[in-house]
C-alpha cells in the first residue's frame, strides 16, 4: 500500500476528491462514499448471487478506517502510485481545521497595499499594546486613562502635547480598546475632523448623524478634532451643549496651551490629558520597528534582499536627536536614509554615523532646525528662559536660548525689545549704559535685519548677562501700582498740593497754584524744607516708611542653601 501524506492543521478535507472503492473498485467522490457504500455490488446483504463456478471466498469484514485505508481492496489491483485525485485520507488522523495563518503570499499582498503611505502612517500602533508612550496616563498600576478603558468608557479630553506625540494614534486607540475590552465592537465610533475642515455646517450634521446612530444601533459617537486650538470661539460654543446632553464624546489635540487657546466652558467639560515628548529609549523602540518594516519591504517588494538596512544604536539616536522629540519627523528621517540606500552598494553594510550625517545634510537643508512654535508655548517658555539665564547672570545659557530662538524663526524685533525691558528691570540703575545699548540693538536689527543683526542681538544679551544686577526700581514701581491700584491711604484719589502745582495763568495764581513753593536750584545744594506728598496721604498713613518705596537696596537678603553647601563641600 503506498504511504500518504498526513495533512496539516491549516487543511481542510477535499470535499471533491475521488477514492476507489473497497468493494467494486469504481471511483466515487469522498463525499458520497456512504450512500455508494449502502449501495454497492459489493455487499454481502446484495440481492445479486454470483454465478461463477468458482467457490466464492469470504472476505472478513472490514472496518471504515481499513476500507478507506484500503487494507481490503480489490485482489485485481496492482499497487500503484494514487493520483492527488485518488489520495485516500485517514478519517481518524484529519485534525479539526483551524483559521489560516497569514503566509507569504499574504504578507507581499499587505505590504503592496500600504506601499504608498508614508513610513509614519504606516508605523500607526493597531493596539494599546503597541503605543509606545505616555505611560504616566496608560500604565496599568495607576495610568488614569488605562482605567477608563478597563470600564469601558471614554470621557471627553483635549489631548496637550508636541508634534509627533501619537495624539492621534492614542485617540483612534482608545476608541477601539474601550469598545474591545467589553466584547461589544460597535459600542463606539470615531468621525474625525480637523479645524481646518469642520465648519459650523458640518458639526451640525455629525451631531445629527450621532443621535440616529445611538437611537439605531445604542453606538456612542467620538468626535475627534485635531488641532482644536484653531476653532474659533463660535464653533467651540457650538460644542458646549452637544457635550452637555451626551450626544457626542469630544477627544480634542492641540500643540497649543488649552488655557489660553480654549473657551473656559469647554475645559471645565473636558479633561485635560498632558502628553510627554517620548525618551531616547522610546523614540528607538519604534525605530527599530521601523527599520524592520522597512527591511521587509526591501526583501519582499522592492527586491533588495542582499542589502537590508542596518543602523547602530548610535545612529538611530543621532536621529532622535535631530527629530527633537517628534516621531513622525524621525520616521520621515529614516524614511529618508532608507530611500537614499536603498541601491548602495558597499562592502560595509552597517550604515556609519559619519555616513548618516552627510546623507541628512545632503537631502535636507531645514532638517536640523530646532522644534520651535513662534506661536505656542516654546515660544513663551523660551523667552522666559532667556530672561531668567541673562538675570541670573548666566552668558552661556543667555546665547544658548538666543541661539534656539533666531533659529527658530522667531521675530529679531521681539527679542530687541524684551532685551530693552531687561536693561530696565534686571540692571537698573546699577548700569545705566545698558538701556541705550539694548535700544541700539533694536535699531540695528531694524536697519540691517537677519542675518546681519544677529551680532548685534548676541552683544547685548551677552553685555546683559555679565553687568551688575539692581531690581530696585522695579520693586519700587511694582509697589507704587500696587497701592495705587487699592487706592491705599487715598494715594489715587488725594489732592495734589497746591504748592507744587502748575500756574501758567494769573487766575491760576490768584487762586493759590504755585504758592508757596519753593525753587531747589535758588538754594544751597538744592536743599529745602519742603512736603511733595498729598496732605490727605500723610494724615491717613500712620508710617511714613510705607511711602518710601525705594529702599536703596539693588538686591535681596537671602542665601541659597545649596550655594552654601556646594561651598563647604
Amino acid at each position: 500500500m503506498s504511504q500518504h501524506p498526513k495533512w496539516s492543521s491549516s487543511q481542510a478535507v477535499p470535499s471533491k476528491r475521488y477514492i476507489a472503492c473497497p468493494l467494486c473498485d469504481s471511483k466515487v467522490l469522498f463525499i458520497t462514499l456512504n450512500d455508494h457504500l449502502d449501495k454497492c455490488p459489493g455487499r454481502k446483504d446484495s440481492n445479486k448471487t454470483t454465478t461463477s463456478s468458482h467457490t466464492q471466498e469470504s472476505k472478513p469484514k472490514a472496518s471504515l478506517k481499513s476500507l478507506l485505508s484500503g487494507a481490503t481492496a480489490h485482489p485485481n489491483n496492482k499497487k500503484r502510485k494514487p493520483t492527488p485525485e485518488e489520495e485516500v485520507i485517514d478519517l481518524d488522523e484529519v485534525p479539526t481545521p483551524v483559521v489560516k495563518k497569514p503566509t507569504l503570499d499574504m504578507e507581499i499582498n499587505n505590504l503592496q497595499k500600504t506601499a504608498h503611505l508614508p513610513l509614519s502612517e504606516k508605523m500607526r500602533p493597531k493596539t494599546l499594546r503597541e503605543y509606545v508612550g505616555q505611560q504616566h496616563i496608560l500604565s496599568q498600576e495607576n495610568g488614569t486613562l488605562s482605567k477608563y478603558i478597563k470600564l469601558g468608557t471614554i470621557p471627553s479630553m483635549i489631548l496637550w502635547g508636541p508634534p509627533g506625540v501619537g495624539k492621534t494614534s492614542l485617540a483612534r486607540l482608545l476608541t477601539k480598546g474601550a469598545s474591545a475590552d467589553y466584547g461589544d465592537a460597535n459600542k463606539y465610533w470615531m468621525v474625525e475632523t480637523g479645524a481646518t475642515k469642520a465648519n459650523t455646517q458640518e458639526l451640525r450634521g455629525v451631531f445629527e448623524k450621532s443621535k440616529r446612530e445611538f437611537q439605531l444601533t445604542k453606538r456612542r459617537t467620538v468626535l475627534f478634532i485635531d488641532e482644536i486650538h484653531r476653532f474659533n470661539k463660535g464653533q467651540q460654543d457650538l460644542l458646549l451643549p452637544h457635550l452637555e446632553n451626551g450626544d457626542v464624546i469630544l477627544i480634542g489635540a492641540t500643540t497649543e496651551n488649552p488655557s489660553f487657546q480654549l473657551n473656559n466652558a469647554l475645559i471645565s467639560r473636558c479633561q485635560v490629558f498632558v502628553l510627554e515628548k517620548l525618551s531616547v529609549n522610546e523614540m528607538c523602540i519604534v525605530l527599530y520597528r521601523a527599520v524592520a518594516l522597512l527591511n521587509r519591504c526591501r526583501k519582499l517588494i522592492w527586491n533588495v534582499p542582499e542589502n537590508p538596512l542596518q543602523l547602530s544604536r548610535d545612529v538611530l539616536e543621532y536621529i532622535v536627536d535631530v527629530a527633537v522629540g517628534d516621531t513622525r519627523r524621525a520616521l520621515n528621517i529614516l524614511e529618508m536614509i532608507e530611500v537614499s540606500t536603498r541601491g548602495r552598494v558597499d562592502t560595509e553594510k552597517e550604515l556609519t554615523l559619519n555616513i548618516i550625517k552627510d546623507i541628512i545634510k545632503k537631502n535636507s537643508s531645514s532638517v536640523l532646525n530646532t522644534y520651535y512654535d513662534t506661536k505656542g508655548d516654546n515660544h513663551y517658555d523660551t523667552i522666559s528662559a532667556f530672561h531668567k539665564a541673562v538675570r541670573g547672570s548666566d552668558a552661556n545659557a543667555a546665547l544658548y536660548y538666543l541661539g534656539r530662538m533666531i533659529q527658530g524663526g522667531e521675530d529679531p524685533l521681539y527679542i530687541a525689545r524684551r532685551m530693552i525691558r531687561m536693561a530696565s528691570e534686571d540692571i537698573g540703575i546699577r548700569d545705566n549704559s545698558l538701556l541705550p545699548l539694548a535700544v541700539a540693538a533694536h535699531d540695528t536689527v531694524m536697519k540691517l535685519g537677519l542675518p546681519e543683526a544677529d551680532m548685534a542681538l548676541a552683544q547685548c544679551a551677552v553685555a546683559l548677562a555679565r553687568a551688575p544686577k539692581s531690581v530696585e526700581v522695579y520693586r519700587a514701581w511694582n509697589k507704587v501700582k500696587a497701592m495705587l491700584g487699592e487706592n491705599k491711604y487715598s494715594l489715587a484719589s488725594s489732592e495734589i498740593p497746591m504748592h507744587i502745582r502748575n500756574a501758567p495763568t494769573r487766575l491760576m495764581e490768584e487762586l493759590g497754584y504755585s504758592k508757596g513753593y519753593k525753587y531747589n536750584p535758588d538754594f544751597v545744594d538744592g536743599k529745602v524744607k519742603q512736603e511733595y506728598f498729598p496732605e490727605e496721604v500723610l494724615k491717613k498713613c500712620p508710617n511714613r516708611n510705607e511711602l518710601k518705596f525705594l529702599t536703596g537696596k539693588h538686591l535681596g537678603k537671602k542665601v541659597d542653601p545649596d550655594l552654601k553647601n556646594n561651598a563647604n563641600i
